[in-house]
């Protein structure tokens, strides 16, 4: 028996009894349960972020309506893509990494400004930041690209060889760009610099998790050395010549308390920061009660950038550690997915969207904590705005849809599967 054999044996054996497959939603049942439970605490924590907006316009409940109608737009999102199979994932995954690519692009030419210089689409009925679609298309476009080089994954370059300029006319060193390197750095680096300039940390946060797909995928670290080496300094100049370094300097500045912040009342000795850190103290282990924030008033941004503080500050300490628990949960929960997998494309495609949500919550938490300076990067799942809500979803749904087709025992390598048939 080859060992295609023996993997499509394995994933017949482990289909559950008949009972699973008479269950609603076959999956993962704790990945079910923890969506299901960010969803509850998402219209929680937005009724008592703005029920005192809603207030003095009228309604106390006139944002929490809002925020439902965004909940239920996220439902169907995530069952749209939970009964996509990874066969048709794959086969569009190209398509729609080129439309995201473009949307992001014409959000330059099209799209207006929001939190210095983030790049957003307006429809009317709906505004969204398309760079956000990006990051989900281009780790599905790594893990399409990786999952093919699997056979040779740790010889693979990711540079070329050498840099006499001269050379790169040998056959070896066309076969390196062309057949190696290109396939992979293309989509990181086509991505990144479409997104750098309008918003730094998102280019940086996908440029890691495209870096963890390329570690977990088992290209050598020698390769992902000098990547990483060639990237940083390719990243620090354009980031001058886009002008946003000035941007990333006055943060880092506020991070550390070098730059003080004017404000109209006058001069304020305390930063966003500072007051982020201020509502994680008042708030203590039990909270000073939903609605009740002091430091919400003082926060630029409390309903994106600080919402973890907003959280620690009406719920407690407790509350934050559940939600924490929640993303290390997931994540581990999706790794459990990349194991079980025996088509290395599904199990790197579920992995690296776990990595996407889980990372951008904890670089959320350390700004609210004030151990980063501000990136930006709101809590998935529970920051208002359809945007990530939206996308979160999209990724909830495609993890899901791994593990549905593994608990169902469809979910075959086609060469493995291409072999079964022959044998039928």
């Amino acid at each position: 028996m080859t060992q295609e054999d023996r993997a499509v044996t394995t994933q017949s054996h482990e289909v559950p009894s008949i009972l699973s497959k008479r269950r609603l939603l076959p999956g993962d049942r704790v990945l079910w349960v923890i969506v299901s439970m960010f969803f509850f605490i998402s219209a929680v924590v937005v009724y008592s972020s703005t029920a005192k907006m809603g207030f003095g316009e009228g309604s106390t409940s006139g944002y929490l309506e809002k925020h439902i109608i965004t909940l239920c737009g996220s439902v169907v999102l995530l069952f749209s893509f939970y009964i996509m199979g990874a066969k048709f994932l794959r086969f569009f995954t190209t398509p729609a990494y080129i439309l995201a690519l473009l949307l992001t692009l014409a959000a330059y030419f099209t799209g207006g400004e929001r939190n210095d210089a983030a790049r957003w689409i307006n429809l009317g009925f709906f505004s969204f930041q398309p760079s956000e679609l990006l990051k989900i298309a281009t780790v599905m476009l790594l893990a399409v690209k990786l999952s093919k080089m699997q056979s040779c994954i740790d010889k693979i370059h990711l540079l070329p060889s050498t840099f006499d300029l001269r050379k790169w006319g040998s056959k070896r060193e066309r076969d390196i760009i062309f057949d190696e390197m290109m396939p992979i750095i293309l989509p990181i680096a086509a991505s990144c610099a479409v997104i750098l300039p309008a918003h730094t940390s998102s280019a940086l946060h996908l440029f890691l998790i495209s870096i963890a797909m390329l570690v977990i995928a088992g290209v050598r670290m020698r390769e992902i050395g000098k990547l990483v080496l060639v990237a940083g300094v390719v990243g620090m100049l354009i980031m001058i010549f886009a002008g946003r370094i000035d941007t990333v300097t006055s943060r880092i500045k506020k991070w550390v308390g070098i730059e003080k912040v004017v404000e109209k009342r006058g001069l304020d000795k305390y930063t966003d920061s500072d007051r982020s850190k201020m509502a994680v103290y008042n708030g203590g282990f039990v909270g000073v009660g939903a609605g009740r924030s002091v430091m919400r008033a003082r926060l630029t941004h409390p309903e994106s950038d600080y919402l973890f503080a907003i959280v620690v500050e009406e719920f407690g300490i407790f509350i934050a550690f559940f939600i924490v628990m929640l993303y290390l949960w997931l994540f581990f929960r999706s790794l459990r997915i990349f194991q079980q997998s025996e088509w290395v494309y599904a199990g790197l495609l579920a992995v690296g969207l776990a990595l996407l949500i889980t990372s951008q919550a904890f670089l959320h938490i350390a700004v609210a904590l004030g151990i980063l300076p501000e990136t930006g990067q709101n809590l998935p799942f529970l920051t208002q705005g359809r945007t990530g809500m939206f996308c979160a979803s999209i990724t909830m749904g495609i993890i899901l849809s791994m593990s549905r087709q593994i608990e169902q025992g469809t979910l075959v390598p086609p060469s493995a599967q291409q072999n079964l048939k022959k044998r039928l």
